[in-house]
């Protein structure tokens, strides 16, 4: 029998032993007898499915039949499942049907087909487009998003600065006068909201982050100058006061109010002539 005959028993009875399981048979053997002109040769007994096609070729070899049956059976039951007679005419009849009245793919199908194949290309490319510009945009989303959270906090930063230099500002206008035509006194008159200009007051400068940072350094500067210049006495009352403060920030608004009011005297001395 030639390769192209075993081969077609093969594929018959293997796509039948694949149905045998959804028929409840689990456990199948197979019987395979074969022939010569007539004449019974060696065959296969009670052998497991899982090894049909490996010993239907070997004994093909072996055996050169013309004619080979082909049992299978439940080896729980013994019941015979299905069986059938390969002979090497109908098997070359049974080859050839497939390919009966087959004149091949037209130029429609053909243009057809390729169509779909051009434009199952087209969508891939276009996946992968897509793809590329996705990972572009969520790059691009992040570094927005970092740029975005880096403005917030120069911004919280900003407002910061602003709302003590507001607090300092509202100070500043008493205090001053105490700072006359000095260094403090200019620099305090300035965040006070009083800008500098060649000929005196001006108009107040833009405010930027820079300034900002730079006038709370100033400040902090000009009270630790101020602060060295103090006797002890002076310097323990100025602890106490801010140890007073930190305990009650409301105290600073007082301190500030009390000694901003405008002093007036009942009377006036006369002097001596």
């Amino acid at each position: 029998m030639s390769k192209k005959k075993i081969y077609h028993v093969i594929e018959v009875s293997q796509k039948m032993i694949k149905t045998f399981p959804k028929q409840g048979h689990n456990h199948v053997v197979f019987n395979a007898v074969f022939y010569r002109n007539g004449k019974k040769l060696n065959g296969i007994d009670q052998a497991a499915v899982e090894n049909f096609s490996a010993l239907v070729r070997s004994y093909d070899k072996s055996e050169n039949p013309d004619k080979v049956k082909v049992e299978f059976k439940d080896q729980d039951s013994n019941l015979l499942i299905w069986s059938k007679t390969f002979e090497w005419h109908d098997v070359d009849d049974e080859i050839q049907k497939p390919f009966n009245g087959y004149a091949g793919l037209g130029e429609a199908e053909v243009n057809d087909l390729v169509q779909r194949k051009f434009s199952e290309m087209e969508r891939s490319k276009e996946l992968e487009r897509m793809s590329s510009e996705l990972t572009r945009l969520q790059a691009l989303n992040e570094e927005l998003e970092f740029q975005m959270q880096d403005m917030q906090n120069s911004l919280d930063a900003k407002k910061q600065v602003e709302y003590y230099t507001n607090i300092i500002g509202m100070a500043l206008p008493g205090l001053a006068k105490f700072f006359t035509n000095s260094p403090i006194g200019t620099a305090m008159n300035f965040l006070a909201g009083n800008g500098e200009t060649d000929k005196g007051i001006g108009t107040p400068k833009p405010d930027t982050q820079d300034q900002g940072d730079g006038q709370r350094d100033t400040i902090l500067e000009m009270i630790s100058a101020f602060c060295n210049t103090m006797t002890n006495q002076e310097l323990g009352t100025m602890y106490l006061l801010l140890t007073e403060i930190e305990k009650d920030r409301g105290n600073l608004q007082r301190i500030l109010h009390f000694i901003t009011q405008p002093t007036t005297n009942s009377t006036t001395p006369n002097n001596p002539q």
